[in-house]
Order: structure tokens, then sequence, then C-alpha cells
């Protein structure tokens, strides 16, 4: 009698399981978001990582459940969250565009990035957070942010590095260490009024954003999911180590904020900080959002953005480089003959070298360094593509989907500069998301155009990137909440033309 009740449980709960699962594939539009039966305790996670492994990233595991539910819009449980992932150009412009989806979840992951404060650019939302964006905008704006003053911060740096390569001669070399105090310094000078100067120093703020990034790859998704795990295993989940690196980075920072407070003078600002001193002082004071801590999250949320993406881009490229030698032919030959020997590149090149253009646009749209962007939590019950998003909900759109769909971009997994060139011509494609959209696009935009675009122009017409004889160069990426090149050793050849 025992033996049968249990066989009959049993037997329901697969029926149940099945009926769910089958609900879960084939929902009515407007009642149920498709999506993975969630597990108990897991969720998806198995699943997905799983997935991960056999297609390459989250973005591709993401992509093939949108098409195994034949829907743009996917429901998974992640541990304890309920996660919505959104793909395609117009479901996810639908959320960059909407006010409904500006807000940010504030979760256990979020907390840790940010130190525990509602502060800043990134993960703040609401009227402090339009201030304090509106206030950044304008700022950047004042200091030469896409105007000849920035270009000019920016070929500075470009002069450090060619004369250091000058100096080695070329040879075999790693190329983000090449540019990574490039990026950094321009950022510094922005924030700072001036650059890193002691080399000790800027290799510890290096290395320091570079151990930060890669915690938070290892550490940042499984805090995400398994919030709860931190007060059990702090030092294996990778809890404690990120508290320690946020330590470091607040006291590197704020050692140069008290430098400022310390000798700011109202009515000679020349930089971001004393900038924002002036507004903490003689403008809308701490009552509008205008604190200490305010001005450490706006910093940190530059370096964060700026810094690691503008770097990973450039890589990126250099790699692309060095794996079409076809492709590095054209836009030597093209940079010849725009740029003359000695000369620097200019933001006036840039418009006659369009193959140069489409070289970087390519290299970005199948390599974006953020295939993935979010999270954003929606701030009212809402409708995606007939589907009922609750509100509250946390989303992420896979800008990965965009731009490898076939329908878009033929051959998407080719890298084919041509795909931008018409008649001689660059011709940007309307289906391209590099930097965001809405009330939340990238504020440093600008900057982060003009790096890319001078330090990769400056370095290609002086040099030649020849594999090392021997090396293989791996065209998959490292995985982690953005994505880059594994670590690779180019041959740098000094160019004669």
């Amino acid at each position: 009698m025992v033996i049968n009740i249990i066989y009959l449980i049993a037997l329901c709960l697969i029926l149940t399981v099945i009926k769910l699962r089958q609900k879960s594939v084939d929902p009515k539009p407007g009642e149920k978001i498709p999506g993975p039966f969630p597990w108990p305790v897991l969720g998806n996670l198995r699943l997905l990582r799983r997935m991960c492994k056999k297609f390459g990233g989250q973005h591709k595991a993401f992509l093939e459940l949108s098409k195994d539910y034949n829907s743009d819009i996917i429901n998974l449980r992640l541990g304890s969250s309920n996660v919505i992932v959104v793909c395609g150009f117009d479901a996810v412009t639908k959320i960059l565009r909407d006010e409904t989806f500006d807000a940010r979840p504030w979760n256990e992951f979020s907390k840790i990035r940010n130190m525990g404060m509602q502060k800043g650019i990134t993960m703040h939302e609401g009227p402090e957070w339009r201030e304090m964006r509106s206030w950044l905008v304008r700022s950047l704006r004042d200091l030469g942010f896409g105007r000849e003053e920035m270009s000019d911060k920016i070929r500075d740096e470009l002069v450090i590095i060619l004369e250091n390569l000058k100096m080695k001669g070329g040879g075999i070399v790693t190329m983000k260490p090449i540019i990574a105090p490039a990026v950094i310094n321009v950022i510094w000078s922005v924030a700072t009024g001036k650059r890193i100067e002691d080399e000790k120093r800027l290799r510890y703020f290096l290395d320091l954003m570079d151990r930060r990034a890669r915690a938070f790859d290892i550490a940042g998704g499984m805090l995400s999911v398994f919030p709860w795990i931190r007060h059990f295993a702090p030092k294996t989940s990778g809890y404690e180590l990120l508290i320690t690196l946020n330590e470091e980075l607040k006291s590197f920072l704020m050692e140069t904020i008290n430098e400022h407070k310390k000798h700011y003078t109202p009515g000679k600002e020349m930089d971001l900080i004393d900038m924002f001193l002036a507004e903490m002082y003689n403008g809308k004071g701490p009552e509008a959002g205008f604190t200490e801590n305010q001005l450490l999250m706006i910093l940190i949320d530059l370096f964060l953005a700026g810094s690691h993406t503008t770097q990973t881009t450039l890589d990126f490229m250099f790699f692309y480089m060095t794996l079409h030698q076809d492709a590095q032919e054209k836009v030597h030959k093209e940079l010849d003959s725009v740029i003359s020997c000695g000369r620097l590149p200019e933001q006036t090149d840039r418009p006659l070298l369009p193959y140069t253009e489409s070289v970087m646009t390519e290299s970005q749209r199948l390599r974006l360094v953020t295939p993935i962007i979010g999270p954003r939590r929606a701030l009212s019950d809402a409708t995606l593509d007939g589907y009922k998003i609750p509100k509250g909900s946390c989303i992420l759109m896979n800008l990965y989907s965009v731009h490898t769909n076939p329908d878009d971009f033929e051959d998407p997994e080719a890298f084919k500069p041509e795909r931008f060139m018409e008649n001689g011509a660059h011709v940007p494609h309307k289906k391209l998301i590099f930097f965001g959209g809405g009330h939340r696009r990238c504020p440093g935009e600008t900057v982060a155009r003009s790096a890319v675009f001078l330090l990769f122009a400056g370095i290609m017409r002086n040099y030649k990137l020849l594999p090392v004889p021997g090396a293989y160069l791996d065209v998959e990426p490292q995985h982690g909440l953005t994505i880059s090149p594994k670590p690779y050793e180019i041959l740098l050849v000094p160019r004669s033309t």
C-alpha cells in the first residue's frame, strides 16, 4: 500500500514536470515568457553552464536558447533570480529606448560593484542619477570631449607609445600592456588634470584594475546567483577578494580626491574633480547628490567603463590585423596614402580612411567586448513582443544576437570589413549597437571612439603586425562578464614607408 502511494506521488510529480516543461516550451503570447523548466535551488544554472561550454560563452548560449524556443525573449531562473534575456534588434532597441527599463536591479552583484552605495552613473537610477549623468555629460563637453583638445591628449599618449616601441626596435610583444597605459592616462588626465607620471604608481593602478576585472569575471556571477554564499564561504566564493580590491581602489582614488580638496581654488577648475568640488561647495550641493561618495563612484564608473573596454577593443583589432594579413595590407596602403611618414593621425583623417574605418567596425561587430549588456529593471508592468514583463523584472540584452543576425550580416562569423564598404566609401550599418542607447547611452562614447581610431591608426601606420613563427592564434575569446582575446604575442616590425 505504501509503495503504491509512493509510486502514485512519483507519477504525479513526473506528470507535473512534463506539464510545466510543455508550458514553458510553447507559451501563448501575453501569458508567460518561454524558457526552460527551472529546477529547485539551481534553476537553469546547470543548463546554462553546459550550453556555455558547448557553444562558447553566455551570449552564444542565450542565442541558442532563443532559437530553441523560437522567441526573442526567454525567461531563465539562475539560482534565486529570474532573468529575462532579450535578443534581436527590435526587442533590444525597445528596451534601450523605453524609460520603463531605465532602472537597475540592486542585488548582491550591484552592491559589491558599487561598494554598497547607490551612487554614480552606471548602477544608479532615479532623479539623482539623471542629475549626475546630466552634469557629467556637460562637464565632459566643457573639458573638450569631441574637440581638438581631447585628440591632443590622445596623440600625446600615442607619441609615448611610438617612442617606447622605437627604443625596443619592434620584436615579439603583447599589445595590451603597450596600449593600456595610454588609455588609462587619457581618462586620468580628464579626471585629475594630469597624467600619471610615476611609472610604479601607473603600473599599480593598471594591475589593480586588471585584478578587479578578473575577480568579477570569476566571482561576480556566482555571487549574483547565490548571494548567500558570501556568508558561508567568503574566501572561496571570491567575496573577500572583491571587498579587498574595492578597498584598494577606493584608497587609490581617495588619495587624489583629497589632494584636490586641499588645493581647490574656486573659479580655477581645470579637471573633472575640480568641477565636481565646485558643485559640492558652491553649486547645488550635497542635497542635490554632490557628495564625496558620489564623486568616488563617478570616477570608478569612468575607469571601469572606459579603460577596460577601450583597451580590449583595440586588442581585438590588433589581433585581427595579425590574423588577416590581406586586410592589414589594405589598411597600410590606405594609411600611407593619407598620412605622410612621420605625421600623427588626426580626427580629420578619419573620413579619408574608409577601409580602416570598416576594419575597426567589423572587429567590434564580431568581438564586442560587452556582448551582453544590462542589467535593467522594469519600473512598471510592460509588454514586449506580446509578452508581459512584470514590474521589477531583471533584463539582459544580447547584442551578439543583433550583430550576428544572418538576415543583416551575410556569413556573420567571418571577418569581412568589405561588408561596410560601398563604392569606395564606408557605410555605417543601422543595426550596430556599440555604445548602448537611450538615456543610458555611454557618456564617454566620443573619447572612446577617438582613442580607438587615433591609437589604432597611429600604430598601424608605423608598424607591421606578424604572427610569431610557430605560434597559434586562437580565434575563440576568453569569456567572463566581458570577452577578451586569449593571451597572444605578435611580431612587431617597423615600417619604413
